[in-house]
Order: structure tokens, then sequence, then C-alpha cells
């Protein structure tokens, strides 16, 4: 399995909550929520089994990777997920697709709803990793800090 500290952000993104940091209405999720551009691709930080993609209560596409025994990755929030429980994706592997396609042109971006706070469009994917029983802070497990 992969070590600590090794992986690679599965999109590129900024963080925008930390690991149990509270989010404006006060919830402290066990994992990262990363800002991420509209349509981005989110690929496997590691050779990894799929456990699960597709949609899982109010999280969006969902997609669940197990690259080492009682060791999984969950990335909720996307739009598209790719692949089939039960296979096994290389890292780097495509796993699906942020929301919010890129605008066609640029008058459509100007017009569209910007994020007052940073200027942009941005959609968010939540970072889970859960070591056993645990979610553990993904930046034990991230080399980067987003």
């Amino acid at each position: 399995g992969p070590a600590p500290g090794s992986l690679p952000l599965p999109v590129a993104g900024t963080l925008l909550r930390a690991f149990g940091e509270a989010d404006a209405a006060g919830i402290r999720r066990p994992g990262w929520i990363l800002a991420t551009a509209p349509g981005a691709l989110v690929t496997a930080p590691a050779a990894a089994t799929l456990r699960y993609a597709g949609p899982l209560l109010d999280y969006g596409q969902v997609t669940i990777l197990e690259p080492a025994p009682d060791l999984l990755i969950v990335l909720a929030g996307l739009a598209e997920v790719y692949g089939t429980p039960g296979e096994v994706v290389a890292e780097g592997a495509p796993l699906g697709l942020m929301g919010g396609a890129p605008p066609a042109d640029v008058q459509q971006l100007l017009t569209e709803s910007m994020d007052t706070r940073t200027g942009t469009r941005s959609e968010t994917l939540y970072v889970e990793v859960r070591d056993g029983q645990s979610a553990v802070d993904p930046g034990t497990w991230f080399g980067t800090r987003p």
C-alpha cells in the first residue's frame, strides 16, 4: 500500500475547510473540502480497488477507493464518476469529473454568478480518508497540502 505523506492530490484545488474545521453552518466534517475549477478531472491518488462509484445520500456522485486493506479514500461531490466496483485502477486513472462545465464563452462567464469571496466559479470536492473504522486527517496521507 501507499506510504503516509506520499499521495498526490486527486484534483487540482485549494483547501476550503481542513479536517474537523467548522463550516459557515458550524458543521464539522472528518475530511477536507477542496475548491476546484468547474469540470475539473478527478484522478486516483494511488493504485486501488474501486469499492463504490455512484450516488450516495446527499453527497452527489461518490467514489470510494481501497489502496490498501482497511484504508479507504472517499471522494464525494463529483458530477460524474467512472469505473465499476471491484475494478483495480492505476494511480492517476480518471475517476470522474466535477460539475459546472466550463462556460462556452467569455460573455457567459461574465454574466454567470460569481463566488463573491474569490471572484471565480468553483465546485467542491470532499476528501475523507478512513483507516480501519476511523476517519483520519487526509494531511497524513497526501504529500502536498492544497
